[in-house]
């Protein structure tokens, strides 16, 4: 190979390497990791027979969600049910039984046999 096709397939090399960099330097790289679901609620500390905001992010788009309470470490009670909107989202109002005993409690949000699901904890207490 003589010298001058040596110099220019270096070129050659160092541009298509620096074009690369240079294009993928202001591009946003493809997020591949799946979002973790989340859940809140609101008020943390409710009353028997008020209501209870689970708001859940993170779910995958237009899908059904079973929401879950019980006790923590013990079996959960279905509560009601929601519906993600394009962006994952949803937005569910509960309304506590107003002979609900005090405590601690776990509220838990299933989609697809809870493989994807997310939970956080809430007190009912005593008027």
């Amino acid at each position: 190979m003589s010298a001058s096709i040596r110099r220019i397939a270096l070129v050659v090399l160092l541009l298509s390497t620096s074009f690369g960099a240079v294009a993928g330097a202001g591009a946003a790289a493809p997020s591949s990791a799946p979002r973790t679901p989340q859940l809140t609620a609101e008020p943390i500390a409710v009353q028997a027979g008020g209501t209870l905001t689970l708001q859940g992010t993170g779910f995958p788009r237009n899908a059904h969600v079973t929401l879950l309470a019980g006790p923590p470490d013990a079996e959960a009670t279905r509560i009601g049910g929601a519906t993600t909107g394009r962006r994952g989202r949803f937005t569910a109002t509960i309304r506590i039984r107003p002979r609900s005993s005090a405590g601690a409690l776990v509220a838990l949000a299933c989609h697809d046999a809870c493989r994807v699901k997310a939970s956080t904890r809430f007190r009912i207490v005593a008027p």
